[in-house]
């Protein structure tokens, strides 16, 4: 009993400090925008939507320091590969994290206050709060990575078939880029953003081997395109052909992937064939025969 007040008493601690920590960047934030827009001569008018993502950045900010460089790396790794910009989005994402550490565990302990548990549930709610808080954003991460990786998967081969258009035209890298970005930007935005990127660290990187090299650190296919292409722009090889060859592999291995969860398919009906049609079908076919045998023993 002792134990379970104890952690009673510093879940109660924990959420203090939150609730102080939150009302201290939020102060922090919204003096900082002040001073801002009176140097500047603004207004002081913000959407709620900016005050909350500057919050979350400012936090963000803050706490990135607490984060060894290695780390950094790889939270900037894990941004790109889900498409996005790190510049812009590293402090948010990690203000998020810190945000959701402190925020679930929180709200789980007044959840649990508010429904009436006792010590035992209190605690266990907190410990889940805690778990979630945690691996909920690393979660939500790795569902939009798998959006933007079958994003990508569907429109790289459209893309790759405007840019062979755009190249056999006389047109040039970039401005072929720019063209096919614009034209797949209403069907596939998340294609059209990886070209515009690329667009801009071909104008603003001294080498644009550096470029194709950030590129394919965003996902598989796109690590293949820009390989293809820088090779075809260092060895001097035509580049439609080398863009209509990638587009071939691309198709084929997406036919491939298709057809092998076709053949998987069956072996994934067995559970809910065993499951939902085997009960019915044996009360189907023998519940006849066991009524009336029933109707005979009485």
């Amino acid at each position: 009993m002792t134990a379970g007040l104890s952690l009673v008493a510093l879940a109660i601690a924990a959420a203090t400090a939150t609730v102080l920590l939150m009302i201290r960047e939020m102060h922090l934030r919204a003096l900082d925008t002040r001073v801002s827009n009176a140097v500047l001569g603004i207004p002081d008018r913000s959407a709620p939507s900016g005050d909350i993502v500057g919050w979350l950045s400012s936090l963000g900010a803050r706490y990135r320091r607490f984060y060894a460089e290695e780390n950094i790396e790889e939270l900037r790794t894990i941004l790109q590969s889900a498409g996005f910009n790190h510049h812009r989005t590293l402090s948010i994402w990690i203000g998020v994290k810190v945000f959701s550490m402190f925020a679930f565990p929180m709200v789980a302990f007044l959840l649990a206050q508010l429904l009436g548990s006792d010590t035992s549930n209190v605690v266990t709610l907190t410990l889940v709060g805690v778990v979630l808080g945690i691996m909920g954003p690393r979660l939500i991460m790795r569902v939009l990575k798998r959006r933007f990786d079958a994003a990508i998967r569907i429109g790289m081969p459209d893309a790759i078939d405007l840019l062979v258009v755009c190249s056999e035209a006389g047109m040039g890298l970039e401005s072929a880029l720019q063209r096919v970005a614009t034209e797949i930007n209403q069907t596939n935005r998340p294609m059209a953003g990886v070209l515009t990127d690329l667009l801009d660290d071909l104008r603003i990187l001294p080498n644009r081997l550096d470029a194709f090299e950030k590129l394919g650190s965003r996902s598989e296919g796109l690590r293949r395109f820009g390989t293809m292409i820088s090779q075809s722009l260092q060895y001097g090889t035509p580049l439609g052909q080398a863009l209509r060859s990638i587009a071939a592999d691309l198709r084929r291995e997406r036919i491939t992937k298709l057809e092998e969860r076709a053949h998987k398919l069956g072996a994934k009906l067995t559970v809910p064939m065993v499951l939902f049609l085997l009960p019915a079908m044996f009360v189907i076919l023998g519940g006849g025969p066991l009524l009336n045998l029933l109707k005979v023993l009485r």
